[in-house]
């Protein structure tokens, strides 16, 4: 049985390691592969997320934290910050049931959508998100918000061309 419910300040340092697992995965797709060894957030970062922003943690009865989602409102959406499933508890309807959560927190907040960025192409990034209802945006789609936090990533590292932002209408 999996339990979403609000982060809590003492949860902050579980959730790099819960991070630092989900990118696990990276290692299976190739010129992405170094993710798995990348800095993940900080523990102080997601204190400042959960007293000031959105976080969502899910529990599995018999285990403590398997994953997270944070996020920050902003005045057109719901941002996703960082969205992380511990890699032994993958694929099993846990980050559906956070992004459900965020959606029902955007809407009781007066929030109609929902924003990340994201991996172009790679089956549990772009095209997961595709299912769940978000649109890679392109062109006038992309506002400068999102812009400027693909051009940080890029600052920080990542590879621009295989990053996108998107949205999803709720």
């Amino acid at each position: 049985m999996t339990n979403i419910r609000p982060a809590i300040e003492s949860d902050a340092p579980f959730l790099p390691e819960i991070e630092r697992s989900s990118g696990e995965i990276f290692r299976q797709w190739p010129g992405l592969e170094w993710i798995a060894d990348d800095d993940v957030q900080s523990a102080e970062r997601h204190r400042a997320l959960i007293a000031d922003g959105v976080a969502f943690v899910a529990e599995i009865q018999g285990y403590e934290i398997v994953a997270f989602l944070n996020g920050e409102l902003m005045p057109d959406a719901l941002h996703i910050w960082q969205m992380a499933v511990r890699r032994d508890q993958q694929r099993q309807g846990i980050g559906r049931k956070l992004l459900k959560a965020a959606q029902r927190f955007a809407t009781n907040h007066g929030i109609n959508a929902l924003t990340l960025t994201t991996f172009r192409e790679v089956p549990w990034n772009e095209l997961h998100y595709h299912r769940l209802g978000f649109v890679t945006l392109k062109g006038e789609g992309l506002v400068p918000r999102l812009k400027a936090v693909l051009d940080a990533e890029g600052q920080a590292g990542l590879p621009t061309a295989q990053r996108c932002a998107m949205r999803k209408t709720l």
